[in-house]
């Protein structure tokens, strides 16, 4: 089913759309992890994909409104009742101090900003950058659901010039999984132009001078997004950590690591498809 299909409610209150038990079942039992691959996705096609929600639910204090038809993340929110990519929301705790600022490069639904915010208790600056204009509209009514400002929260994305461009997506399973290179997502059916502005430009609109933690999930153009930054920032204003995904670092056209290591990153935490790194010099 393609995602514009399925009603986007951003205008109803939070716990309109209350899931019922059934429902997250269906999604819970077709990603069963000791079937095979190809059974879950049989399932998932004939049962859970028809249950396309919204759904509101709190999870750990923290609100959100799912799609889990069209979304990776918000169906493993909603049939796992785990947080996508948990092991790097744990890696980050211990950074998260009052008052820091928070950059989200590829923001997606929000996972990582409502967390932050939260977390925090809304005393954290969160800029916020999703180009896709429909997960866009999910963000902000999270980010809303929960308390948490809007305020540096932009519709588009970073590169390294001002510019228009194609953001591909598969159009309808997991429009979460988009990039500006067409070989970024795993099956690319569908396009939609988006703005694209400078990391640097982005900064100076929103008056950051210093950036505490910057994560940066945008399927294989994060070197078009950051390098150009690190060729022009001051010291100041680099990053003291950085959440970095490295799943599509083949289609990378500069070395980010090499990079990172020159300008005195190293790597604290690690998964299969995420680095955190830390300033140390």
């Amino acid at each position: 089913m393609a995602a514009d299909k399925v009603n986007l409610d951003v205008t109803s209150r939070f716990g309109s759309h209350i899931p019922k038990t059934t429902q997250r079942l269906v999604w819970k039992w077709s990603d069963w992890s000791v079937l095979p691959q190809s059974v879950r996705q049989r399932l998932r096609k004939r049962f859970a994909r028809p249950v396309v929600g919204p759904f509101d639910i709190e999870h750990q204090g923290m609100k959100f409104r799912l799609y889990p038809a069209e979304n990776y993340c918000d169906r493993v929110l909603f049939g796992r009742s785990v947080m996508p990519e948990n092991a790097e929301h744990q890696a980050l705790l211990p950074l998260l101090t009052p008052g820091m600022v928070f950059v989200d490069i590829g923001a997606n639904v929000g996972s990582y900003s409502v967390f932050v915010g939260k977390h925090l208790q809304g005393q954290a600056k969160l800029v916020a950058l999703e180009p896709h204009p429909r997960t866009f509209q999910k963000l902000l009514f999270n980010l809303k659901a929960n308390n948490l400002p809007t305020s540096h929260v932009m519709n588009c994305g970073v590169g390294p010039a001002v510019d228009e461009l194609d953001l591909w997506s598969d159009g309808g399973s997991n429009i979460g999984h988009t990039s500006m290179l067409k070989e970024g997502t795993a099956n690319p059916q569908v396009s939609v132009r988006v703005q694209v502005r400078p990391l640097i430009d982005v900064l100076r609109q929103h008056e950051i001078n210093s950036i505490d933690v910057l994560k940066i999930d945008i399927e294989g153009f994060e070197d078009r997004a950051l390098a150009p930054f690190f060729d022009v920032a001051n010291e100041e204003l680099l990053p003291k950590h950085i959440l970095l995904e490295t799943a599509h670092q083949k289609l990378w056209e500069r070395n980010l690591l090499n990079m990172l290591t020159d300008r005195g990153y190293k790597t604290r935490f690690s998964t299969d498809e995420n680095l955190l790194l830390s300033k140390t010099a």
